[in-house]
């Protein structure tokens, strides 16, 4: 009777144990992007529930917060760009890419460098912005973009005074009151400025870019957590994709849309890749190894990990320690 007892205690605890595990609040960090509208319509449609997880999604207004956030361990994972998970990568909150959420495409502008609407008749393009000031953020997407920008049109990095402004409503601000003759903004705020009578003189439609990704953190990168998470957001990106009006006003209390620009603004689409589960496309190992050079020629990175430490396997069986 004794060892029966012994038994069946042990088998309780186990399960309350299994079940603590499985019930386990995943802390995802989110930025106020548009296409971070998928996070919140998983979470808030259940699709994450379903799937037999509980995500919280945690919103922050800069990447430096969610940052610190993240190092700290205080989050399960983020959505945020390649630059900052390589970055946090290094720094000790070891985490690897699961999804793409935006991605470059000739289809749908994510950023793009606007002429401030007091310069707008006179700067008609690039051609006629040399040693114009820009506004911008070192060390960030923006840095990177605008060193893309430069390649592409075969220009001298030296071609824009770049002009250190770290906060984007400070920047648009500026770039609105004419304090700066131009800045690159993401979408929708270069949406909303060309409403106010900016003028846009490149996007980002011609590269073929990562730009937005989703990471959780290396305690987290096992298949029973990815597949169903992955799921989760595919399911959220095909009622966006088939609905996309239902979601404006969704984008706009979430503060991913300023009210300004939400009749404008051309809706985020997922499905403009042709991948099987009408996702943005994974980072490749190109993909990286420029990025990886950027940051290492800008001095952000010290070392080049491999790209399988950085971008997670969807192989069955495989995961992180």
């Amino acid at each position: 009777m004794r060892r029966c007892f012994t038994a069946l205690a042990i088998f309780f605890v186990f399960m309350l144990s299994a079940g603590a595990v499985r019930a386990e609040t995943l802390k995802i960090g989110s930025l106020p992007a548009a296409d971070s509208v998928i996070l919140h319509v998983a979470a808030d449609e259940g699709l994450f529930a379903a799937r037999g997880l509980e995500v919280e999604i945690v919103p922050f207004q800069s990447a430096l917060e969610l940052g610190a956030a993240m190092r700290a361990g205080e989050l399960a994972g983020h959505f945020g760009d390649l630059l900052n998970v390589l970055m946090q990568n290094e720094r000790g909150a070891r985490q690897a890419v699961i999804a793409t959420t935006t991605h470059s495409s000739p289809e749908q502008r994510c950023f793009a460098l606007a002429v401030s609407p007091k310069r707008a008749g006179e700067l008609k393009g690039l051609a006629d912005m040399k040693g114009t000031d820009t506004a911008m953020s070192g060390s960030t997407i923006i840095d990177y973009l605008l060193w893309r920008m430069s390649g592409q049109e075969k220009l001298p990095e030296s071609w824009l005074n770049m002009r250190e402004v770290r906060q984007i409503p400070v920047r648009l601000q500026m770039l609105l009151g004419g304090m700066t003759d131009s800045a690159l903004l993401p979408e929708p705020l270069a949406t909303m400025v060309e409403t106010r009578g900016a003028r846009t003189v490149w996007d980002d439609t011609g590269l073929d870019e990562p730009l937005a990704v989703i990471a959780l953190r290396a305690g987290h990168l096992k298949l029973e957590v990815v597949e169903p998470f992955r799921a989760a957001l595919r399911e959220a990106a095909r009622r966006i994709d088939a609905d996309p009006e239902k979601y404006r006003a969704l984008m706009v209390e979430k503060g991913l849309l300023p009210k300004a620009a939400a009749a404008s603004y051309k809706m985020v689409r997922f499905d403009l890749f042709g991948t099987p589960d009408g996702m943005p496309p994974l980072p490749t190992r190109e993909d990286m190894e420029r990025v990886e050079g950027w940051m290492m020629s800008r001095g952000m990175l010290k070392s080049s990990p491999a790209y399988e430490e950085i971008i997670f396997p969807m192989q069955s069986g495989d995961e992180r320690p």
